[in-house]
């Protein structure tokens, strides 16, 4: 073997050291994710809960509960089906500013008393929603908070679920190229549905 030889092979031998490391970060860059195991006990944990920002996995569970509750799965997905409460999350921890996050945290916590006191979690799904009306029309002071933190989860619940793609285009009169604008038309024209923003 000459000199021009061993250079070809060391350089082809180096080359593929590298592309190897390479390709497999990229590969396993593009995998799905796995649920995770408890490390003790050895059982998947929810898959959702390793990637939280906001809330806590207990926390993350009554947002589930309380989007399904509002949005329930009928002719059409439910909010978790579309994934309204991983939005949700994302949206508090990371794009929200820290002084929006802090009162969040405050309200949710008085929601989160105030249906501990109501047993929310043992009531039937019709005892739910009578639950969650009642908080809302309660004028008390001492539920202020509560009935707050419901207002606006409910407020973005429904606007997450509205803007998902599945619900925009199969839910609602979808366009993907816009056309002309017409401000006055009836409902019924566009088959009593809103239009996808």
């Amino acid at each position: 073997m000459n000199r021009r030889e061993v250079l070809r092979y060391t350089a082809w031998i180096t080359g593929s050291a590298v592309s190897a490391s390479l390709t497999s970060a990229i590969l396993s860059g593009c995998s799905e994710q796995t649920s995770e195991q408890n490390k003790t006990t050895g059982t998947p944990t929810n898959p959702n809960s390793s990637h939280l920002h906001f809330f806590t996995p207990e926390q993350f569970a009554l947002v589930g509960l309380l989007a399904d509750t509002i949005l329930p799965r009928t002719d059409s997905p439910s909010a978790t089906d579309v994934k309204v409460h991983i939005t949700l999350d994302s949206m508090l921890g990371q794009v929200f500013d820290v002084t929006y996050q802090t009162t969040h945290k405050t309200h949710w916590l008085a929601l989160e008393k105030y249906l501990g006191q109501q047993q929310f979690l043992q009531l039937s799904p019709t005892a739910q929603v009578e639950a969650l009306k009642a908080l809302e029309l309660n004028k008390s002071d001492d539920t202020t908070s509560a009935k707050k933190a419901l207002i606006e989860f409910k407020q973005q619940v429904i606007a997450y679920y509205l803007t998902t793609e599945e619900i925009g285009e199969k839910f609602l009169n979808y366009l993907p190229i816009p056309g002309s604008y017409k401000p006055c038309i009836s409902v019924a024209e566009v088959n009593n549905k809103a239009w996808a923003l």
